[in-house]
């Protein structure tokens, strides 16, 4: 049998696919959620910055597969803001993931996901949209965190929520978003060794659960 990614056991390994599956299927419904459930699996099993650049790597190619279904409902003027302020922020995500300790990135994505969690239970609402200096400002702070935990998409998708953005357009930004972003944060990532062979060996796994993921959950979208 070859080598199971990232050097796992059966039972790591199992659970890492485990959660692939679940935020393939998420992102397929909604646009966003991949990186956060992969990053939050794969860490319990492995060191962050495997799953950091996996999550990166994958965040592009679901972009490639979702774009033709989405293209029409993109709002390219609140996309290229939220682009362009990620782009700045990224590069000082990445200098956090190469540098700061497993444990502190494992608190930094639990904290995370268990932030998001919690506005999202409490119903929170904007009482006004944000302007484009608001949005490049999420956008900056949202590159921070797509570069050191792969969590960008949260940030922007919960203000979407509070904003009662319509779910295709909201979908549609997202799937844009992590395209541009991830497709940066990835060749940086490269550059320095982080995103690296091993990176695209857990990639070649990962990827058969990736599009059963996306179709099940863009069906599902369909339906709704």
């Amino acid at each position: 049998m070859p080598a199971l990614p990232f050097d796992l056991g059966p039972g790591a390994f199992t659970l890492l696919a485990l959660g692939v599956m679940v935020a393939s299927f998420a992102r397929g419904y909604s646009g966003f959620g991949f990186s956060a459930l992969v990053v939050a699996t794969g860490s319990l099993v492995t060191h962050p910055m495997n799953v950091v650049p996996l999550a990166i790597f994958m965040e592009v190619v679901a972009s490639v597969l979702q774009a033709k279904s989405v293209w029409r409902d993109i709002d390219f003027k609140r996309a290229g803001i939220l682009i362009a302020g990620a782009l700045l922020g990224n590069p000082l995500g990445i200098y956090l993931l190469t540098h700061a300790s497993p444990d502190m990135l494992r608190l930094a994505i639990s904290l995370g996901v268990l932030s998001a969690s919690v506005i999202l239970l409490t119903g929170w609402h904007m009482k006004r949209p944000l302007g484009p200096t608001e949005t490049a400002t999420l956008g900056f702070a949202a590159g921070i965190a797509n570069g050191a935990t792969a969590l960008g998409g949260l940030p922007i998708a919960l203000l979407f929520v509070a904003g009662r953005e319509n779910p295709a357009t909201a979908r549609a930004i997202l799937i844009a978003y992590f395209f541009f972003t991830d497709a940066y944060a990835g060749t940086i990532m490269a550059t320095q060794g982080v995103l690296n062979g091993a990176t695209l060996y857990a990639a070649l796994w990962a990827t058969p659960v990736l599009l059963i993921g996306l179709w099940l959950g863009g069906r599902s979208f369909k339906i709704t």
